[in-house]
């Protein structure tokens, strides 16, 4: 082995496959010990790392093995092992392909991904009967059978399985994260194409090359997808602190001090005011446990139970809605702290205050739009204190319709003159 190693340095060619062997070696140790490190790296994708790494290290082996002992293994009748080697090399390949697959997270189909793998094992395995696949002649040269192509078109079926299912996966905002895994596999396509007149049968093939640079991009990605669900993790806490500061102490006492009152004017009227009173709150503490989006007809009931509250207080404030398009999904609690903040910043001091909501679609957008006449505020001094820590209800929605809708938040205010509000979301 070490007499092979040196002859290999002393030949130009020899100190390529050398050099570029040892590259690949050291892509992988180090893509190993980035994985068992790595705190956010959960243990099955782990798992599939540490197996696809092995993979790749048996191809590297597989092919030095074959040229450099195949002669001498089938004059020694020892052609079984040979074959072997190959069968299993074919085999290995199209597993590699799989584990990339379930990396992605992919768990739909999973038995004819199997299926797959086990029929190609199957026909890879034939050599040993009959020469479908491959053969070895008396010299212990390879030679492509009239199934040769089995391997490749079994490569094929599970790369494009790995686009289509990244694409389905991703959907949305997220497409963009379906970029990594479908690069990788116009790579490992590519590898796959110019290997295929090869056989895999050179001292290092094309597929191995793009397999270990496949496999340290994965884990980048895959890496940047758990660092991504732990932000996310900490930005869901952070919102439920900031949802439950929109539940206003000042609103509680304030509605509660109401009820009280109109028990002793309007005992009918204040059992309407508890029973929506109750609905506020319900919908409000449903909310933080709302990951995903919901439908706008149902934010808009909620808002107009809070306005109905409010002006059983503020009888001279009008709220208006004009609902032209509900059919289409929004973050909850987006509406319904605009129009709270419309109220208790703006036109709650005015003897004729109004707040108005409004959604309709407008080039491909579906908007929502709030206005009112109330006092108006300066966006970029009250950005600031959302930065500070302060006015966080608007940072909050507007970062909310950003991130989970790809939609757009705008602001409109004159002081003294009134406030617009403009949300779109993408139809």
């Amino acid at each position: 082995m070490f007499t092979d190693i040196i002859n290999a340095l002393n030949d130009p060619n020899g100190q390529i496959i050398l050099a570029l062997n040892f590259a690949l070696i050291m892509q992988l140790l180090g893509a190993l010990l980035a994985v068992a490190i790595d705190p956010y790296m959960k243990r099955d994708n782990r798992r599939r790392i540490f197996l696809i790494v092995m993979i790749i290290f048996v191809l590297l082996i597989e092919p030095q093995v074959s040229n450099t002992y195949g002669d001498t293994l089938y004059r020694n009748h020892l052609a079984f092992w040979n074959t072997l080697l190959s069968s299993v090399s074919y085999i290995l390949r199209s597993v590699a392909l799989y584990l990339f697959i379930k990396l992605t997270g992919s768990t739909r189909w999973d038995k004819v991904l199997n299926y797959i793998i086990l029929i190609n094992a199957i026909i890879c395995l034939t050599p040993f009967v009959v020469p479908w696949v491959f053969s070895f002649d008396a010299g212990g040269h390879w030679h492509r059978g009239p199934l040769g192509f089995v391997p490749f078109l079994t490569c094929l079926i599970l790369l494009l399985w790995l686009i289509a299912d990244s694409f389905s996966r991703y959907k949305g905002i997220r497409r963009r994260e379906s970029i990594v895994p479908v690069v990788i596999a116009a790579f490992v396509a590519f590898a796959v194409y110019l290997d295929t007149p090869l056989g895999f049968s050179p001292n290092i093939s094309f597929l191995t090359v793009s397999m270990t640079g496949s496999t340290v991009f994965f884990y980048i990605w895959l890496h940047l997808q758990f660092v991504r669900e732990h932000e996310n993790a900490i930005r869901a806490e952070q919102r439920i602190r900031i949802m439950m500061s929109q539940i206003q102490p000042h609103f509680l006492f304030n509605a509660l001090s109401t009820i009280q009152a109109l028990t002793e004017t309007d005992p009918e009227r204040a059992s309407k005011v508890i029973e929506e009173f109750a609905i506020y709150l319900r919908q409000n503490i449903d909310s933080l446990n709302q990951d995903d989006l919901i439908p706008v007809k149902k934010e808009l009931e909620h808002t107009k139970v809070y306005s109905d509250i409010e002006q059983v207080r503020f009888p001279s404030i009008r709220i208006d809605y004009d609902i032209e398009d509900e059919n289409f999904l929004i973050p909850p609690l987006t509406i319904q702290p605009m129009v709270e903040n419309a109220i208790r910043h703006g036109v709650r001091g005015k003897k004729n205050g109004w707040v108005s909501v409004s959604t309709y679609k407008e080039d491909g957008y579906h908007v929502i739009s709030i206005n009112d006449n109330g006092k108006g505020f300066d966006y970029d001094e009250a950005y600031r204190k959302a930065q500070n820590g302060g006015h966080i209800g608007l940072q909050n929605v507007r970062d909310r319709i950003i991130d989970m809708t790809g939609g757009s938040f705008s602001i409109e205010s004159e002081m003294g003159e009134g406030t617009c509000i403009i949300i779109k979301i993408p139809e």
